[in-house]
């Protein structure tokens, strides 16, 4: 196949501008598009029935929910969208391997949402899996046309889209409406949070915590046009891209999405908010176009490579700081979270390899914490990593300096810490369990099972995209109630 078959319009460039996205959003809130927006589907209301479900946006990230859905109880995939015939045809190689068992004959394929969405009435959740400047306009569409939506993060590049896409769900309640923060699902971090912070404050007061996400510079390689699988140029514009390069790397562009502070932090940041049940008082952040800036063949970020946060809460127990750091020019220690209190500290990542460790500070006794088999902690199996020269290496560690024969302890160091490990394990995708708690929502009609709904997702929007504000002015951001407020 040279080329794919040109799609019907699809004018998603009326997005592009604040203007058109309020304009927009204008005549679908007044209710123009209802006529036919409302498909005919009996939902019923009972546990573990089949969902259809169709994907939109068939790149890596969709091509990630697919994968964490193959072993989630109740999906058939019916249908999947994308403008680039390249990444239709990988999608269309894993409905036909490893989730053939979730697929009755075939799973049609389209270019245009509109037609997919009027051509496949039975289609009851949609997973929007696009750049993130779509992520309001497709959300909308289908919840108008009476479908449940799974929609990945960040929300929107833009707090107008994000605050659309909460305006959205409330005026089609009816519908189930998920944001892919997934680690809100995982059994990791819910262990983390209900069982050793919350209730037993195994961690004492929490002051402080910390988390980053550090990726090398090949992650960040442009793209280009594939052989073969070209984009009519019509097809780009209609759909809101100026060119392919645009289209293949529009994380490097602030129209189409938020930087790596929304693409890599967001998840992170979030965890802050929803950890401690809480919202920022203020950030004050640095950071820049530091490495990729178009010379010597770099490709050109608009928004800054690398960034480094400090947000300040108030929480019932007092002041929280949280550090976060984005950055891309090195992989160093890759991606966890830390959480610091005066009677321990907790190490998770989503990742086995990456942390999932806890210690306790002197005087705590935390045996009770580890007895029966459904404990939330355990004794840890190894030594508890606190330093990145302790994780597993090629190089090796440097000898200390010989004082001679006899040498004495520095008194200023802390007596060895007592090591344990979170008693959960997750043996799946990390993103299946928060794909299973969307479908579970919708099997059930349920909106309060979702552990992640539209407004928590919308208050962690914020905190992110603030974060920017701060660079730019070069001065704290003081957030106020109003900025979480849809």
């Amino acid at each position: 196949m040279n080329s794919q078959p040109s799609p019907s319009p699809a004018p998603l460039s009326r997005f592009m501008d604040r203007r058109g996205f309020l304009r927009t959003s204008a005549l679908t809130s007044s209710g123009l598009y209802l006529a036919t927006s409302k498909s005919a589907i009996a939902q019923q209301t009972a546990p573990g029935r089949t969902v259809k479900c169709a994907l939109v946006g068939c790149g890596a990230q969709g091509n990630a929910l697919r994968v964490a859905s193959k072993d989630v109880p109740g999906i058939q995939w019916v249908a999947m969208c994308d403008i680039w015939e390249f990444s239709i045809r990988k999608t269309r190689g894993g409905f036909i391997g490893e989730n053939k068992h979730q697929v009755e004959g075939e799973v049609k394929t389209y270019y245009d949402i509109h037609e997919m969405l009027d051509k496949e009435p039975s289609i009851e959740a949609v997973f929007v899996a696009t750049p993130d400047f779509l992520h309001a306009p497709y959300s909308r569409i289908c919840l108008e046309k009476g479908k449940n939506v799974y929609c990945e993060k960040m929300m929107s590049n833009t707090l107008e889209g994000a605050r659309d896409m909460v305006r959205a769900g409330k005026q089609f309640g009816t519908q189930i409406f998920q944001i892919g923060h997934q680690r809100h699902s995982n059994p990791r971090y819910l262990n983390l949070r209900d069982n050793v912070i919350k209730p037993g404050k195994m961690l004492g007061r929490i002051t402080h915590a910390y988390a980053q996400w550090n990726r090398g510079v090949s992650g960040s390689a442009p793209q280009g046009a594939v052989k073969g699988y070209d984009i009519p140029q019509d097809v780009l514009v209609k759909n809101g891209y100026a060119n392919i390069e645009e289209f293949r790397n529009w994380r490097f562009f602030s129209k189409y999405g938020g930087g790596p502070l929304s693409d890599l932090g967001a998840h992170q940041i979030d965890m802050f908010n929803w950890m401690y049940e809480s919202t920022p008082v203020s950030v004050i952040a640095s950071g820049g176009v530091d490495y990729f800036d178009g010379n010597e063949g770099r490709p050109k970020f608009e928004l800054p490579d690398n960034v480094m946060c400090i947000y300040e809460f108030k929480t019932k127990d007092g002041a929280l700081r949280c550090y976060y750091q984005v950055l891309t020019t090195t992989g160093s220690q890759g991606a966890y979270e830390k959480h610091m209190g005066t009677g321990g500290t907790a190490l998770i990542s989503e990742l086995d390899t990456n942390g999932n460790q806890l210690y306790a500070e002197p005087g705590q006794d935390w045996e009770a914490f580890a007895l029966g088999d459904d404990a939330p902690i355990a004794k840890a199996a190894d030594k508890a990593k606190n330093k990145f020269w302790e994780h597993p290496r090629d190089w090796e560690k440097p000898k200390p300096p010989s004082y001679g024969k006899v040498s004495m302890a520095d008194v200023r160091e802390s007596k060895a810490l007592s090591q344990w490990e979170l008693n959960r394990k997750l043996d799946r995708k990390p993103h299946s369990p928060h794909v299973q708690n969307f479908i579970e929502a919708v099997q059930t009609k349920n909106p309060a099972h979702l552990t992640c709904n539209v407004e928590m997702a919308f208050r962690s929007c914020v905190t992110v995209l603030k974060a920017y504000e701060s660079i730019k002015t070069g001065s704290k951001y003081v957030f106020t109630p109003e900025d979480f407020q849809a």
